[in-house]
């Protein structure tokens, strides 16, 4: 049947696209193409302070170069940052994880403060032909076409209408049940996170991102760059969600059961920043969602789910997905042949599955492996690290994972398994213990060894569970 939209000249714009954020503004730019007429709607006014993204992986800091973002956003204080490294405590040496030895890939990544972020992002949005952003105007509803399809918005003061309905709003996306997508949600954890000024120098490789652990919780630290020679740190503690006390309880409990398990410099610019100012406090949520698409209208970025922010995955999946569907969009004109539009917005949902699915895969296994809650991940751990210091290819293809340069579940599961199998060699020696240093028990071993066949068994399952959700997506 023939879906009509309608004429250019009843039509605000082209493409409506909700959300003035990171993922608002790459989406805009890739579709921006000086032909189309490109609305941004932002809820809000301006830009208040609150932590959100701000490390990005190398794949998608190719989309941000791609997109011609980065020569603004270093001007804005972003830095270049060269991997992972993760301390397993005080007293051990640090493993490095360079981005620089995946072959075939950009051998860097990117930080920046996110107010920083969206500043020059909409900086250089607003530059592009066919783009305006409308502030303050908060999407109540979707309106639809006499055949159904989405055609438009409307805010509190306005009805707005285009050919395409994007959103790009994060992830408590007001779109997503507009559209009536369902969700799959759970709280992990709160992240604790405030800003170390000059601090990056304090970090044991100054240019990495960094995961420290023996606390409740992993502790993630990282270059943010800065202003007039700055090179500021932020830190961010995944905490019980259980917390209480709001901004004082979360301090008391950094100040107590966090710092101590940093390097002396880094603990006491942590204590300096805690004195300074109150930290911000985050729920860590892992949002899965099963469809991004309905006719007209699609879903991009975190609006579609997240995960755990500990492999930093979050803004890479983000710009990822606006380059994908400007690119399945490019010579569709002003959309309005909705047939070829649907096509690509279908193609889009494949291909963002595709890449999200092991992203999300990866940081609910390395979430689990870093708190070291059980025996069987505690085992994990220590089989982790045993394959990273064993050879460059394993901590290559680990990065490759995490930074999007691979999205084969079956490579998630062969690398998840090889760990086991170092795991299990671990639990042999002893080297499994609950507390680091001590020597495991037999009973501890045994516990290591069934808490080991549970989580191999139970991350086939999910792999599996994912392939089969895939095949059926594709031959829909």
């Amino acid at each position: 049947m023939d879906i009509q939209t309608s004429t250019d000249e009843t039509l605000d714009a082209d493409v409506i696209i909700v959300g003035g954020g990171v993922t608002g503004c790459a989406m805009a730019t890739a579709l921006a193409d000086g032909k189309r007429k490109i609305l941004i709607l932002e809820a809000r006014t301006g830009h208040k302070p609150r932590f959100a993204g701000e490390l990005l992986h190398p794949t998608g800091t190719q989309v941000l170069d791609d997109l011609g973002f980065l020569e603004t956003l270093r001007r804005h204080g972003g830095v270049d940052v060269d991997g992972f490294a993760v301390v397993k405590s005080v007293s051990d040496p640090v493993t490095r994880l360079p981005y620089g030895e995946i072959e075939l890939q950009r051998p860097t990544g990117f930080a920046m403060e996110h107010r920083d972020l969206v500043t020059g992002m909409r900086e250089w949005t607003e530059k592009q032909p066919g783009v305006r952003f409308l502030f303050s105007e908060k999407v109540e509803e979707l309106t639809h076409n006499a055949q159904g399809r989405v055609n438009g918005v409307r805010t509190a003061t306005k009805t707005l209408r285009a050919n395409l309905v994007l959103g790009c709003d994060g992830r408590h996306s007001k779109i997503r049940p507009l559209l009536g997508l369902s969700e799959e949600a759970r709280l992990l954890s709160f992240s604790v996170a405030m800003r170390f000024p000059d601090g990056a120098k304090h970090l044991p490789c100054p240019t990495f991102g960094h995961i420290f652990l023996g606390a409740w919780g992993p502790m993630l630290i990282y270059p943010i760059g800065g202003h007039n020679g700055s090179r500021d740190a932020r830190g961010c503690f995944d905490v019980t969600r259980e917390l209480s006390g709001g901004p004082k309880g979360a301090s008391d409990l950094i100040r107590r059961e966090y710092a101590p398990h940093l390097p002396p410099a880094l603990s006491k610019a942590l204590l300096e920043s805690l004195d300074r100012e109150p930290p911000q406090i985050a729920a860590n949520e892992a949002i899965r969602t099963a469809k991004a698409i309905l006719p007209g209208a699609a879903i991009i970025g975190d609006a579609g789910g997240c995960a755990h922010p500990l492999t930093a995955a979050g803004m890479t999946v983000c710009f990822t997905d606006a380059q994908r569907l400007g690119k399945l969009l490019a010579s569709a004109g002003n959309f309005s042949d909705a047939a070829q539009v649907d096509a690509a917005l279908r193609r889009y949902e494949i291909e963002r599955y595709r890449f999200v699915r092991v992203r999300e895969l990866l940081a609910d296994a390395l979430y689990e492996v870093f708190r070291g809650a059980e025996p069987g991940t505690r085992a994990i751990r220590e089989g982790i690290f045993r394959y990273w210091e064993g050879s460059k290819t394993a901590r290559a293809r680990s990065m490759a994972l995490l930074s999007g340069a691979s999205s084969n579940p079956a490579l998630f599961l062969r690398e998840y398994l090889t760990v086991v199998s170092n795991s299990t060699t671990a639990v042999i020696a002893g080297e499994t213990g609950p507390v680091r240093g001590e020597s495991a028990t037999m009973r501890e071993r045994l516990d290591s060894f069934v808490g080991l066949g549970q989580k191999s068994w139970e991350k086939a399952r999910m792999v599996l569970r994912d392939v089969r959700q895939e095949i059926q997506r594709a031959s829909a």
